[in-house]
């Protein structure tokens, strides 16, 4: 096994900053908390595409913080300030419209780049998305390497500033 830099690194040795020993298989939080790399804070209300979403973006390499409910995803986001925020539009309670709102009004987490996930690639609910302060869409179903994608494009700029 390799690191960034070329340096071979036997299984089990211990990882950098963190104590935690590195193993054949090593992705998505675990790696996440020893090293920069970029924090997705999910609202989706449905649990089951929550939890694929979920771990197929920690297979991709992303922290992810997951939640069900906007309310809790938003008292959330403040504390632990993620790089990107991907956000189900229409869901109950406060639905994704109302939670990016109350997201911008946050002056830490005004810029942070937004994702709606839409069910409909209506037009008039896309503009009306980036109306409210998110910075795309992706309209479902969709490809996870789509999400990624787009996550990376997204914050290009923000890993090289943690990377330096």
């Amino acid at each position: 096994m390799q690191d960034c830099g070329g340096n071979h690194i036997r299984p089990g040795a211990i990882f950098p900053n963190c104590g935690r020993t590195w193993s054949r298989i090593a992705t998505g939080n675990a790696i996440a908390k020893c090293f920069a790399m970029t924090r997705v804070l999910l609202v989706e209300d449905s649990a089951d595409v929550l939890e694929v979403l979920q771990l197929e973006l920690e297979g991709f390499g992303y922290e992810v913080l997951a939640f069900i409910d906007a309310r809790e995803a938003l008292k959330a986001a403040h504390r632990l300030c993620p790089d990107v925020i991907v956000s189900d539009l229409r869901m109950p309670g406060m639905d994704g419209f109302e939670f990016i709102k109350r997201i911008r009004k946050k002056p830490r987490l005004a810029a942070v780049p937004a994702v709606a996930l839409t069910g409909t690639s209506m037009e008039h609910e896309i503009q009306e998305a980036l109306a409210c302060g998110f910075t795309t869409h992706i309209t479902k179903p969709m490809e996870v390497r789509e999400l990624a994608n787009r996550i990376d494009e997204l914050t290009a700029a923000r890993r090289l500033r943690k990377a330096s």
